[in-house]
């Protein structure tokens, strides 16, 4: 599947079956995966790539 590029943010391809199988988890799970892969990010990250997701938040392009 092609996406059209836009100013900033993220994009990212969810199939039909992992939208499904995270319908399935509980409100609680949800959180809980959604924490995890938060504090996976930021213990994972470097100071260019904090920055870069920075940039990319506020709607601004990643080189400088």
């Amino acid at each position: 599947m092609k996406m059209k590029a836009g100013p900033g943010g993220y994009r990212y391809y969810v199939s039909d079956e992992q939208l499904a199988d995270f319908a399935m988890l509980t409100p609680m799970q949800r959180l809980s995966w959604v924490d995890q892969l938060r504090r996976f990010i930021l213990l994972t990250e470097t100071p260019e790539t904090a920055e870069r997701r920075e940039r990319l938040r506020r709607g601004e392009t990643i080189n400088k």
